[in-house]
């Protein structure tokens, strides 16, 4: 029955484990693309720099939102990467079904 018990035991230990390097998985993937969305937005931000360094006139509220962009990211890049940190130690039960987004829908891009 001991042998049992410890088979029981380890499984269910692999399986914790196993669990936790999916959550660490899917952290890291919601990260990846979070600053994927951070790049865009200060790529963004560059462009209507150069454009108004060229004397055009940008849409009021066109620099402001890609600054918004960018901030939100990284305080979404800090929750995820916190969260990572507690799925690393084991203390976090799982991974957010559903990553919150940064308000970027409709976003212009230049």
């Amino acid at each position: 029955m001991k042998l049992m018990d410890r088979v029981a035991a380890g499984l269910d230990q692999l399986g914790k484990k196993a669990a936790q390097a999916i959550d660490e998985s899917k952290l890291r993937m919601e990260i990846a693309g979070v600053r994927r969305r951070k790049d865009h937005a200060a790529r963004d931000l560059g462009y209507l720099a150069y454009r108004q360094s060229k004397g055009e006139a940008l849409a009021e509220g066109d620099t402001e939102l890609q600054i918004r962009r960018i901030a939100a990211a990284e305080e979404e890049i800090a929750k995820l990467e916190a969260e990572l940190a507690k799925v690393r130690a084991g203390t976090a039960a799982a991974a957010p079904d559903a990553p919150p987004t940064a308000p970027d829908a409709g976003a212009p891009t230049a």
